[in-house]
Parts: structure tokens; C-alpha cells; sequence
């Protein structure tokens, strides 16, 4: 099987196209762009009613040997260390292959992953809810994707198939936070009840521009 990184790279709307030409000059072969809306923690933003900006989100999957020049590029042409300019995530995987498909998994970079993925599926509209109860339990910001369900029950009007809307929200925190974030999601979303939504965890390897690194680039200088 072969291991690499899935890359996440959340900017303004506008500006996935780029960086996405610019990875795949040094090794990315394809990407997804989703559009979604960021979320700032500033209360000066929502005083103003600017708490959610458009975004983009590029997905990304790379061989472990490329990861290292993705990251350069995006902090020397993109500036996504600097503040508003966006952030970048990567989330381990190994590519299934049909040659070896009991071959043994390797979760080690997984147990050691400094930071968390919380993904929050929900339905249309209850996203930005969900996000004020993770930044009241210590959430930074987040960002929402609106999508269709899938296989899921369905409303038929005939001839047309009404496809229920949801919300993922993407919350990227410290791993020592990211347990108080999911059980206070958990809780007030009651995501107890059945058809309420899913959550659930990743591990995070790598990132870059979350508000902890700039503080800490800060501290070493």
C-alpha cells in the first residue's frame, strides 16, 4: 500500500485555482476544490456582521515526498503563515491496493498527531450553530461546506428526487482541546438522536497558519 498526505488548503474564494496549479508543478496530479464560508472568532467581526467570509477548500493528496515542497510553496508564495491569508492541514492516508488487501496498517503517525480534524456533518443550516457551541468549548474558527446527502432516506415528489442539504463543518484544534470541542458538539447538537448528523475525528500530521503556530513563531523570534 502506498502512504502520503491528504493536504487541506483553506483560502479566499479565488485563489484554490492557483494553488492548485502551483501543486501539481511539484508532484500533486489532481485536486478538489469545494466552496464554504470561514468562520473568524473576533468579536469585533461579528459586532460588524463580517463573522463568515467565502472560502474555498482544496483537497489534495500527495506522496510523503512531496509534502515537504507543498508546505514551502504555501508559506513563501501564498503567505498562509501570515494572519487572514488562510491555513493548511494534513490528514495521513494509505491508498488501498488490490494486490495487498489484508497488507498491515501503520496508525503510528496517527497517535502521534499533534492536532485533530473534527468533521461535523449536519443538516442545511444548523452548521453555524454547531460552530458557536465549538468556539464557546475552545474552537478557533472553523470552516462550512454545504453538500447533498447520500444514501440517506429521500423525499420523492414525482418525477423529481428531492436530495436532503447538509453542512460539514471542518474544525482544525490541538489535540488536548479537540475531546472538550467534541463532547460539547455532541451534546448541544444532540447528535445522540437518529438522522441528527455524524462526527467524527482525523488525525492532523502537519498544518500551517493556525493561530497556536503563529503565536509560537512569534514567541521564538
Amino acid at each position: 500500500m502506498t502512504s502520503g498526505s491528504c493536504v487541506f488548503a483553506i483560502v479566499d474564494r479565488g485563489k484554490a485555482n492557483d494553488l492548485l496549479h502551483r501543486a501539481q508543478q511539484i508532484g500533486a496530479r489532481r485536486g478538489t476544490i469545494f466552496l464554504g464560508e470561514g468562520t473568524m472568532s473576533s468579536r469585533w467581526a461579528d459586532w460588524l456582521g463580517i463573522s463568515q467570509t467565502q472560502k474555498e477548500v482544496l483537497l489534495i493528496a500527495l506522496p510523503d515526498d512531496a509534502v515537504e515542497g507543498l508546505y514551502a510553496m504555501m508559506r513563501e508564495e501564498f503567505q498562509l503563515h501570515k494572519r487572514y491569508k488562510g491555513i493548511a492541514f494534513s490528514v495521513p492516508y494509505r491508498a488501498f491496493d488490490p494486490k495487498h488487501p489484508t497488507g498491515p496498517l501503520d496508525f503510528g503517525r496517527m497517535k502521534e498527531a499533534p492536532h485533530v480534524c473534527l468533521m461535523a456533518v449536519l443538516k442545511r443550516g444548523l452548521g453555524e450553530e454547531c460552530m458557536a457551541h465549538a468556539k464557546a468549548a475552545g474552537a478557533r474558527g472553523g470552516t462550512i461546506l454545504h453538500a447533498h446527502g447520500a444514501g440517506v432516506p429521500q423525499d420523492f415528489y414525482f418525477p423529481l428526487v428531492i436530495e436532503p442539504q447538509k453542512d460539514i463543518v471542518l474544525i482544525v484544534a490541538p489535540r488536548e482541546t479537540a475531546p472538550r470541542i467534541r463532547d460539547t458538539v455532541y451534546t448541544r447538537m444532540r447528535l445522540e438522536r437518529k438522522g441528527s448528523g455524524i462526527l467524527f475525528a482525523l488525525p492532523v500530521v502537519r498544518t500551517l497558519g493556525l493561530y497556536e503556530q503563529r503565536q509560537g513563531e512569534r514567541a521564538d523570534k
